[in-house]
């Protein structure tokens, strides 16, 4: 028998399928955002132990660094590129 998830474990876990059916929903309505690959790559690696970068394309991360209308934390999240003035 498989021991249940830990609170953090199960946080995780809600995390990832939350951005699962929030990525599948904007797909069916074709409307997949930066915001929602970024909300999906984060959970991702939480799950993982990584961070967010390690998932999302340079073309993403460029996109992010640009707007800053995504709350990121280089800590938890990683580098994101220099942005060209």
């Amino acid at each position: 028998m498989q021991d249940a998830p830990s609170p953090s474990r199960e946080a995780q876990l809600e995390a990832v399928l939350g951005a699962a059916l929030s990525l599948l929903s904007a797909r069916h309505d074709q409307m997949v955002t930066v915001d929602e690959w970024a909300t999906l790559a984060r959970a991702v690696a939480a799950c993982q132990g990584c961070k967010t970068v390690a998932y999302l394309s340079d073309d993403d991360l460029d996109e992010i660094a640009s707007r800053s209308a995504i709350d990121w934390d280089e800590a938890t999240d990683g580098v994101l590129p220099a942005v060209d003035e």
